[in-house]
């Protein structure tokens, strides 16, 4: 049996000492196949070179960069639209501002035909009620989601 490891981050710094020689040993332990997330918009580079950006990190982006980054789906590795969503957890940016780049990164994942990644922390009833309405029909997981359904529905 393979591994489908889903969601990790093997772009961070504290794999710098020694991802090269992690990397080679997953097939060997296991693991056939890993989807590396991006959390930071200067992670998308790095991921794509070893797409998305984490909620709270969304404070970055602007017309540019969103287009920058949906150049980056056209890659032969990149395989989903992540880490999108939202987190009220941490609060670092408004859930205003959180909900238009979520809505609007899965609109590039419907226009690229890509299954999204999506974080939800703390924000059931928000990520249900944008996914109801911006994400029907597009595949993908949701991470971070630790919610009943009746919560959701609140």
């Amino acid at each position: 049996m393979m591994i489908f490891d889903t969601h990790a981050h093997y772009d961070d710094e504290q794999f710098d000492a020694d991802r090269e020689e992690l990397l080679m040993s997953m097939e060997e332990n296991g693991v056939g196949t890993i989807v590396n997330v991006s959390a930071t918009y200067e992670s998308c580079t790095r991921v794509t070179e070893m797409v998305k950006i984490h909620p709270d990190e969304v404070g970055v982006l602007d017309e540019e960069k969103l287009v920058r980054m949906e150049a980056l789906l056209d890659q032969k590795k990149v395989v989903a639209v992540g880490e999108i969503g939202l987190d009220y957890y941490w609060d670092h940016e408004s859930h205003d501002l959180q909900k238009e780049w979520f809505i609007r990164q899965l609109e590039l994942a419907r226009k690229h035909n890509l299954p999204v990644l999506i974080h939800s922390r703390e924000a059931a009833a928000d990520t249900m009620e944008i996914m109801k309405e911006h994400a029907q029909g597009l595949n993908g997981v949701i991470h971070c989601y630790s919610y009943s359904k009746e919560t959701a529905k609140a």
